[in-house]
């Protein structure tokens, strides 16, 4: 590059300190005459680019030289850069103190500047540079000035005009041809190829469906009936050629005939004599008859009896369950869609409460079901629409039967099966592993086991009263899976009246073993107080109170509970049979209902016949929370399967929605039975979103959960933290839950 080509500015010197300078200052310099100089001027990047900018590059009349990438005031900004002289000198100085070697090498360093600009660049002597050792700070503030990108792009374009062109050019090009749908035609030209060919596949065609060739048709396809191959010209049978043939026979040989009384058949009054081998094969052909079943008189039936003849069919039962199926749809359409979740309350409306209410969808009762006493209830776990429910009697009543109807929400009005048996239903249970065996139990003792695929009544397995020791009532039946004992099946598990657990091993004999036998209340126990009794002079029929309750542990497989009606609580290993582990007093009175919660399997309720519902932690004999509303026995009491926190229980003819998060003195909502009857047990469905209850009156009414609250993220810390509200004014009890460890 030539000297004339740069530019060269004389930058002002900058004024010296007036303050005193350390002696191992922070500013040295690299010259031999002592003056202070700095390269005056632009960058030479910078003048390099302006003198490329005088080239234009002219393409059909058109302007295309390329853009600048950098700003153009960007180069005026004066940086403080270390060069690579510089750099070089650094490595070189061992210590600030050594002068010596600065002085050495300032001939160099000016020598190697003089060489390495270009010619007509104005250097300073002396070049001023910062330490990388300074300790020195510099009291001199420059002001911060916000400096232009060094790359941009211009936001004006010279070729887009600002005012709108009086003439506008526009090119038209034809784009490629695409289809979107193509429609082959039906028909094709007799003249050229495809008309010849479509003519052959045609006259191939008849000549293998109605020409000489329909009789060696092939059949390809995945479902066709079965081919009968007959002939069709007939074929003549000539009868047989009969003669007359003469037998020379002597007396004796008549004599014989005749002395032989077997021989001798009587036929329309005539003597038939017959030889041996035709009355052989005449006794046969009498064997042969006599071995077919013989023909009925078939009396054509009267108007009635052909219609009871018909409605014992399967196929007409099913269709008329059907039938009944699609019409209740026009009944229960809405109600229905609720059940299956079709329709939802909308969580984002402006009107949302909460306000924890029942809507009820609908009532399971027939004329049969009328007046008797629900037992028990259970939905299917695997189809959760299908709920079975068994039916007692009344003490006072002629009627001591019992019944099982399993109800479905396709057809609520009518059940889908209806069984009927000897004895009251105390019990029942679904089998786990296969769906389609019901177990129930019976106020004789009896357990049975039928499949309700079938529309009568299959039983597949039944008690036998020589191996089962049970005569009194069994209050709950439940099928638990078995260990390694009894090849990991099934077994059903029962507690009656006599205090005794008994297991029913699932085989043909159907036999039962007697695992438990708890006996009464002796001395003071942990837990709640007892009231005090008065004292009687009497001996007590039963050193065994009543087993009501039995409850698996969610997840220990050989630990259950065992809740009396005494208020015990017993806590049972299947390893130790008639010894329990631990017991404490749960309820000053019988325990109706034991539940662990789905969240936390270390927190359970309780509820019995002194009033109250109380929360326990497994571990502690001392209650959480205690949650009662009017002086009534609580029947039964659940957790919700979707909320940790919602506890649903019923109370004579009261169905309360508790809230233990938000308050734990009142219910969050209480429903009023529609007839007033008492209600005897209620359960969630496996959504969570509605509610069976079932009464005295053999009536199960199905609710709707309206305005409940959403459900939390983190369900089993909510459940703990709202115990640890609770028990703020409990600091002993709140002491000695977080002594269990994990979670509390």
């Amino acid at each position: 590059m030539k000297a004339d080509e740069l530019e060269s500015l004389h930058l002002p010197s900058r004024g010296h300190s007036s303050r005193f300078e350390s002696p191992v200052s922070s500013k040295f310099k690299l010259s031999s005459t002592g003056k202070t100089r700095k390269i005056a001027g632009k960058n030479l990047t910078s003048v390099i680019l302006q003198n490329r900018q005088s080239y234009r590059i002219i393409e059909d009349d058109v302007d295309v030289t390329p853009k600048l990438l950098t700003h153009p005031i960007y180069s005026s900004i004066d940086e403080k850069q270390i060069t690579a002289f510089e750099t070089i000198g650094l490595s070189q100085i061992v210590s600030i103190g050594q002068l010596s070697i600065i002085s050495g090498i300032r001939s160099a360093s000016a020598i190697i500047r003089a060489s390495s600009l270009p010619s007509g660049t104005v250097v300073a002597e002396d070049v001023l540079f910062e330490s990388l050792l300074s300790t020195q700070v510099d009291e001199y503030v420059y002001e911060k000035e916000e400096a232009p990108p060094q790359f941009y792009l211009s936001s004006d374009d010279p070729n887009i005009f600002l005012t709108r062109p009086e003439t506008v050019k526009l090119c038209l090009k034809e784009t490629e041809t695409f289809f979107i749908f193509g429609l082959d035609p039906r028909v094709a030209d007799l003249h050229t190829p495809e008309g010849i060919k479509v003519q052959k596949e045609n006259e191939n065609y008849e000549y293998k469906t109605i020409g000489p060739g329909s009789h060696r048709k092939l059949v390809e396809i995945e479902t066709q009936t079965i081919q009968i191959l007959m002939r069709s010209r007939g074929t003549y049978l000539c009868r047989e050629r009969r003669v007359n043939e003469g037998m020379f026979v002597n007396n004796w040989v008549i004599h014989d005939t005749y002395a032989q009384p077997e021989l001798i058949l009587e036929k329309n009054g005539l003597f038939v004599v017959h030889r041996k081998e035709s009355i052989q094969r005449m006794l046969e052909a009498q064997n042969l008859r006599s071995k077919l079943p013989k023909s009925e008189i078939i009396e054509m039936p009267t108007l009635l009896q052909e219609q009871i003849y018909i409605f014992q069919q399967d196929n007409f039962r099913n269709a008329v369950r059907i039938m009944e199926s699609i019409i209740s749809n026009n009944i229960f359409i809405n109600a229905q869609k609720r059940f299956t979740g079709l329709i939802k309350q909308d969580p984002c409306s402006l009107d949302l409460e909460f306000t924890y209410s029942l809507d009820l969808l609908w009532i399971h009762s027939s004329e049969e079901t009328s007046g008797r006493p629900i037992a028990s209830l259970r939905w299917n776990y695997v189809n959760r629409s299908i709920l079975a429910v068994g039916y007692g009697a009344r003490d006072n009543s002629e009627i001591k039967n019992g019944l099982v109807f399993l109800w479905s929400a396709k057809n609520p009005g009518n059940p889908a099966r209806r069984y009927f048996f000897n004895s009251q239903v105390s019990d029942l249970d679904w089998s786990r592993d296969r769906p389609n065996l019901l177990a129930v139990g019976f106020y004789n003792g009896e357990i049975l086991v039928i499949d309700v695929s079938k529309p009568d009544l299959n039983i597949i397995r039944r008690s036998q009263k020589d191996t089962d020791s049970s005569n009194s009532p069994h209050w709950q039946v439940q099928w638990w899976p078995g260990d390694e004992q009894y090849d990991y099946e099934e077994q059903i598990y029962t507690c009656n009246e006599d205090g005794c657990i008994f297991c029913y091993r699932y085989v043909e004999d159907f036999i039962s073993m007697t695992i438990m036998k708890v006996f009464r209340i002796e001395g003071t126990l942990p837990g709640v107080k007892r009231t005090v009794q008065c004292d009687f002079f009497g001996v007590s029929i039963s050193r065994s109170p009543g087993a009501l309750v039995l409850q698996k542990h969610p997840t220990l497989n050989n630990i259950y509970f065992i809740g009396s009606d005494e208020g015990c609580i017993y806590k049972c290993s299947t390893n130790y049979l008639y010894q329990y582990i631990d017991n404490f007093l749960a309820h000053d009175g019988p325990v109706y209902s034991m539940m662990f919660s789905p969240f936390c399997e270390k927190i359970f309720l309780t509820c019995g016949a002194d009033w109250c519902i109380r929360i326990w932690a497994e571990g502690l004999t001392d209650p959480l929370i205690t949650l009662s509303t009017t002086m009534a026995c609580v029947r039964y009491a659940v957790w919700s399967p979707i909320h940790s926190t919602i506890i649903a229980s019923i109370v004579n003819n009261e169905i309360c929605i508790w809230d233990i998060r938000r308050k734990i003195y009142k219910p969050a909502s209480v429903t009023i039975s529609p007839n007033s009857a008492r209600f005897v047990m209620i359960d969630f469905t496996a959504n969570g979103n509605q509610l069976a209850v079932a009464n005295i009156e053999g009536a199960v009414f199905l609710y709707n959960l309206e305005g409940m609250p959403f459900p939390p993220y983190n369900q089993q810390r909510v459940l703990i933290d709202s115990i640890k509200k609770a028990l703020v004014t409990k600091p002993v009890i709140l002491k000695n839950l977080k002594k269990l460890g994990s979670p509390f």
